[in-house]
């Protein structure tokens, strides 16, 4: 409008100028000639400056005074348009031309982790591209991303790829074309942070229909990009799956976190493996057909890779399902597809087998006498007793897992704020879950304040109106202790860490007290065994915490959201980890451990050296895979040489 406007105040100011000059002029020429005259003096304000007689250069002078008005109404219409254009690209406002990117949808706690993962599975191929859509102003996430960068403590490091952010909402189709959603390669859709679980799983509801509705259009299926969706509630995982059959992979947060407290709290140094196998930096997990191996037995392909281990397959038989650690008489058909866990994609290759033909030759142990080695290893756990302290929402998620794990007769005494009649109504989730049935798990109420030194000292069990049992515990007699990240109380990131490291300090140094003082009572007595003190096992949501925890010499935690971020971004890379994963963190199907040597080697063989891959082909024997080890004195939790 406002060019519009300009142009036709031109065209009247040449209009009434050429007649002006037309009723002063002396010559006689056709009108044309005083339209051009005009033009001049209103294009070039010097030009009037030849103009004879008195009336003549009044005109033009008039003339030259309306183009000099005229010419910056142009510039500051020019400027303004300029002024908006780099407004746009501050705030992120213009498209993003794209392509092969991967587009990550919001912006959360995760969002520096996921970045710097993704930058680590570029890093092979020399960088790429990533692409952020939120309605976070676009100064703030750079500000973020920058400070990322420039901090002392694993800062974030980019190895040559770019970050582009846009700001605008991500549930609207015409913001999703900005950010080139057709022409990626993926795309990470975050639930947002400091809503209410529902309602963040309902707008990714939304989300994925936004993408569907999009995705639609692509030119064929083979370059549409593949969805990874994180959600909130395990129970609204069936709703995304209903909704876009096949178009997304959905990673439920809180029930991944849930799986890997449990796991590590049993198993503590499991948190180290995890974080690795999960993560892009080392060794990962990679899918690939080897035309090589067709006709062969799984058990054979043992060390048929250099620099990597065989660990599953994508059965072509069953419609590309992934099988974690098959039988050993399995046999790779054409279109099977080796799961593989290497340092790179490019890193490892076939070998001609003759490591393997000649071990098989050499062995001396059988399966059957395998399993009857270190029988008193802790895979075949005993009853244990077991400490929560806080509370999460997904508390009955978690007691269920952990039913699967526990033996008969187990304890779990739940330690924190909530009121003992409110329990049953935050685990059934207001009716929305069945009852909570146990077999194996006894649970035993505790009310106190992880954060107070009286109540951890003696913990007291009371029935669901409050009523003391007379059961009562310390926290020496545990066989794990798990800290929570406490959702009681609302707070920030920073906030929640600072409560579970100060519970985590407290907690071990009362173990070491009750310790010592037992050494110091029953110490020289044969006839009492002394329970060794167990690690405690922290939530800890931001990976800044990580320099504190070492300065405080804190051993056992779980970087929770540096996880969950590792798991995102391997499926946004392969979507098939997300079957891989989810059944590693699971009591069903194939899950990792921790193994002491002496499960794989006999004592008279604990005197030899032995290779890796000797020890590779023995837990093939049991049906298991080794797929990493620990030497002695190294820490993960520093003990003897053990095999995971």
């Amino acid at each position: 409008a406002k060019t519009f406007l300009l142009l036709c105040l031109t065209l009247l100011l040449i209009w009434t100028g050429a007649c002006l000059i037309a009723l002063v002029s002396a010559n006689d020429v056709g009108f044309d000639h005083f339209l051009w005259l005009a033009w001049t003096y209103v294009a070039d304000p010097g030009a009037h400056a030849d103009a004879q007689g008195t009336w003549m250069r009044i005109v033009s002078l008039v003339i030259s005074i309306g183009g000099m008005l005229i010419f910056a109404l142009v510039i500051g219409i020019i400027s303004e348009e300029i002024c908006g254009w780099v407004d746009d690209l501050k705030k992120g406002s213009s498209r993003c031309i794209e392509s092969h990117h991967t587009v990550l949808l919001g912006w959360t706690d995760k969002s520096i982790a996921i970045i710097q993962e993704l930058t680590l599975a570029n890093l092979s191929e020399g960088g790429g591209v990533i692409v952020v859509l939120s309605t976070h102003d676009k100064q703030s996430m750079e500000e973020t991303l920058y400070s990322a960068l420039q901090t002392t403590e694993h800062p974030l490091q980019l190895h040559g790829t770019k970050v582009v952010f846009r700001s605008g909402n991500t549930l609207e189709e015409h913001q999703l074309h900005k950010v080139s959603i057709l022409t990626s390669r993926a795309i990470i859709a975050l639930s947002p942070d400091g809503v209410d679980p529902d309602e963040a799983d309902s707008r990714m509801v939304r989300q994925v229909l936004s993408i569907q509705q999009i995705l639609q259009f692509s030119s064929s299926e083979a370059n549409t990009p593949h969805v990874v969706v994180e959600l909130q509630d395990i129970d609204n995982k069936e709703l995304i799956e209903w909704v876009a059959p096949g178009l997304a992979e959905v990673v439920v947060a809180h029930d991944i976190i849930g799986r890997l407290m449990i796991q590590c709290a049993r198993e503590p140094s499991l948190a180290f493996l995890l974080e690795q196998l999960l993560g892009f930096e080392g060794s990962e997990f990679y899918i690939e057909k080897w035309e090589e191996l067709v006709g062969l037995k799984f058990g054979e392909i043992t060390c048929r890779f250099d620099d990597s281990i065989p660990v599953g397959i994508k059965s072509s038989a069953q419609q590309g399902k992934i099988v974690l650690n098959p039988s050993n008489d399995h046999v790779i058909e054409k279109e099977d597809a080796i799961l593989c866990l290497a340092e790179d994609n490019d890193s490892y290759c076939v070998n001609d087998g003759h490591y393997y033909n000649a071990a098989r030759k050499t062995q001396k142990i059988d399966a059957l006498e395998l399993h009857k080695l270190n029988t008193v290893f802790r895979t075949i756990f005993q009853e244990e007793k077991l400490l929560f302290c806080g509370w999460r929402r997904d508390m009955y998620d978690m007691i269920m897992q952990l039913e699967e794990y526990v033996k008969d007769g187990s304890e779990l005494w739940l330690f924190n704020t909530v009121a003992p009649q409110d329990r049953r109504e935050l685990l059934s989730d207001g009716g929305r879950k069945d009852k909570l049935l146990l077999r194996k798990l006894t649970l035993c109420h505790v009310v106190g304040n992880p954060l107070v030194r009286r109540d951890l000292k003696t913990l007291q069990a009371v029935d669901e109106q409050g009523q003391l049992t007379g059961k009562r515990a310390k926290l020496d007699d545990f066989d794990s202790v798990l800290i929570l990240s406490d959702e009681t109380n609302r707070v920030e990131m920073q906030s929640c860490d600072s409560q579970s490291l100060v519970s985590l300090l407290m907690i071990q140094d009362i173990q070491r007290q009750l310790h010592t003082t037992k050494m110091q009572k029953n110490g020289k007595s044969t006839d009492i065994t002394i329970k060794p003190l167990c690690n405690p096992i922290s939530e800890i949501l931001d990976s800044r915490t990580r320099g504190l925890l070492r300065v405080a010499n804190c051993k056992g935690y779980i970087m929770s959201n540096q996880l969950v971020s590792s798991m995102l971004a391997q499926v946004a890379e392969d979507r098939d980890m997300n079957a891989v994963l989810s059944e590693l963190l699971s009591a069903n199907g194939s899950e990792s451990n921790i193994k002491d040597i002496s499960c794989f080697l006999s004592n008279d063989e604990l005197l030899v050296a032995h290779s890796f891959w000797d020890i590779c082909i023995r837990g093939r024997l049991r049906r298991e895979t080794v797929v990493g080890y620990k030497p002695k004195d190294v820490t993960l939790a520093e003990s003897q040489e053990t095999i995971w």
